[in-house]
């Protein structure tokens, strides 16, 4: 087995823990190094590499573990599961192992590392964590027959959502798949692609196709565009002269945006709002399905939304949505879409988004209203709101 890739880590140990005299804990070391494994292996201990104090019973995928006991040499095989681990990977001394859990779905799972050397074989109870699929729908839900998005999500490459292994469909029509990567699977939708189909996604490791909707309209819309802002609703386009008509847009200016779909309308705020400021984007009431209300947990808030490229949304930006107060760019990563249409999807029973108690007989207080806890320049417009099955 191969000894150099993670001497650099056990290097650090040693310094970290002897002083520049502690020369024969240093030859002690070596000696262990060179120390010839004679019998079978045994094991005393399973410990982070990062952390060599604490027993562990378990990790994750790509942490460092180190193995200690006796006669740890001349290894021939180290498994977490039925996972081997590349031999090019593994540290070997007569008195500890040091290798890297691989990145693999084991097709067995015994929770148990398996130790062969020329000597002998041992096997330890050991959790290996699987990280589960996760696949959070398309970038952007109408995206035009013929064009390209992406599926986001985390551990496609696990799951076998690659170039090679994908199978995705709309509806019955196969999808062209043209690049995947851990957390990003590229397609382009059919040039016949229709409305309410739904996108299925099955990798080689997975026992059911994903599903996606595509083009979904919603159980309901909450506002009408063609009746902006509609009947009892306000904007505070007034105290800005120069947007367009309480800030609804169609895309035939000369700096707007295209509309998501063809002869469709948006909003659009492309202004500054100082910290802790107000702007009234709409307030009025919205209509909220029966069906909804009855479960808001099945239903998400959906819309889409579209930056332009010198205006990323910040952190410190937050819209108040309802009571809710949402930050697009709450991981902290700025929000920029480039000029493209982006679908956002908030959980129907997010608190303060809906009142708790929803009666569908009556209209429902909603607003939309930019208030950043910082000072900030937005040019972000926003459409299709309705309500989606998840």
């Amino acid at each position: 087995m191969k000894k150099i890739k993670y001497f650099a880590i056990i290097a650090a140990s040693i310094f970290a823990l002897t002083s520049c005299t502690d020369i024969v804990e240093v030859d002690d070391l070596k000696a262990k190094e060179n120390k010839p494994s004679t019998g079978a292996p045994t094991v005393d201990k399973v410990v982070l590499a990062t952390d060599a104090e604490f027993p562990i019973e378990g990790a994750n995928f790509e942490q460092v573990v180190r193995i200690e006991g006796t006669n740890l040499g001349d290894i021939t095989s180290l498994k977490f599961n039925d996972i081997e681990v590349d031999s090019k990977e593994v540290y070997s001394t007569y008195d500890m192992l040091l290798a890297p859990i691989p990145r693999a779905l084991p097709k067995e799972v015994t929770n148990t590392i398996y130790i062969t050397t020329k000597h002998g074989e041992l096997s330890i109870p050991f959790v290996v964590s699987i990280p589960d699929l996760t696949i959070n729908g398309l970038k952007n839900e109408f995206t035009q027959p013929g064009d390209t998005t992406v599926i986001t999500g985390d551990n496609f490459d696990l799951y076998g959502i690659t170039i090679e292994e994908a199978i995705v469909n709309l509806g019955n029509l196969p999808v062209n798949v043209i690049d995947a990567t851990r957390t990003e699977l590229t397609i382009e939708i059919p040039a016949n692609a229709t409305p309410k189909s739904t996108l299925t996604i099955k990798g080689a490791n997975m026992d059911e196709a994903y599903k996606l909707t595509y083009m979904d309209p919603g159980v309901s819309q909450l506002f009408d565009f063609n009746n902006w802002p509609g009947s009892g609703a306000f904007t505070h386009s007034s105290q800005f002269p120069d947007a367009p008509k309480n800030f609804l847009c169609d895309g035939t200016l000369e700096g707007q945006p295209e509309p998501l779909v063809e002869g469709g309308k948006y909003i659009r705020f492309n202004n500054s709002v100082k910290a802790w400021g107000c702007m009234v984007m709409w307030a009025g009431y919205i209509t909220v399905p029966a069906e909804v209300a009855a479960d808001l947990s099945s239903y998400d808030l959906r819309f889409e939304i579209c930056t332009g490229a010198k205006f990323p949304i910040s952190a410190q930006a937050r819209i108040i949505l309802g009571d809710y107060g949402w930050y697009p760019s709450k991981g902290g990563i700025p929000v920029n879409t480039y000029g493209g249409w982006q679908t956002v999807r908030i959980s129907a029973d997010t608190e303060s988004l809906l009142p708790s108690s929803i009666d569908p007989s009556t209209n429902t207080a909603f607003k939309i209203i930019f208030s950043p806890e910082s000072a900030q320049d937005f040019d972000l417009s926003m459409c299709n709101f309705r309500f989606v099955h998840k």
